[in-house]
């Protein structure tokens, strides 16, 4: 995970993309938020969840992550990329770069040709997660 998003980071530093990681659960403290920026070292801003993205966007995992378009639309809602297929749960490689495919196609100016995947994680405190997929 982290080294996609830190390849990411580097691969579109020129582009008008901002990364921002924010942390959803009501207990995630500061010390947690900086012990992670200490053992990822990503350049993003991580912070707490304290403006209501999460429960506006309708995120139910952590992680899940969101591609917006310069209008505040999704574009993107999912995994990472396919390396984990069920929490603690991963393939020998990574196939598939659903972020990184998302963002590439954005920037070229193309609809994103998969918008949605689901994301693998464990669910965000308080949400209620269906039964069904959406």
């Amino acid at each position: 995970m982290t080294y996609d998003l830190r390849t990411m980071e580097l691969e579109f530093a020129d582009a008008p993309v901002a990364f921002v990681g924010l942390f959803p659960n009501p207990s995630t403290r500061a010390e947690q938020i900086a012990e992670f920026d200490a053992v990822y070292g990503l350049s993003m801003s991580l912070q707490p969840d304290t403006s209501g993205w999460a429960e506006r966007l309708g995120a139910l995992w952590t992680p899940e992550v969101f591609v917006l378009d310069a209008r505040d639309s999704v574009v993107y809602r999912g995994r990472i990329n396919d390396r984990y297929f069920a929490p603690g749960r991963r393939k020998n490689r990574t196939r598939r770069r659903d972020l990184h495919e998302a963002l590439s196609e954005l920037m070229a100016g193309v609809p994103v040709s998969v918008p949605r995947t689901d994301a693998v994680g464990c669910p965000i405190e308080g949400i209620k997660i269906p039964l069904t997929k959406d």
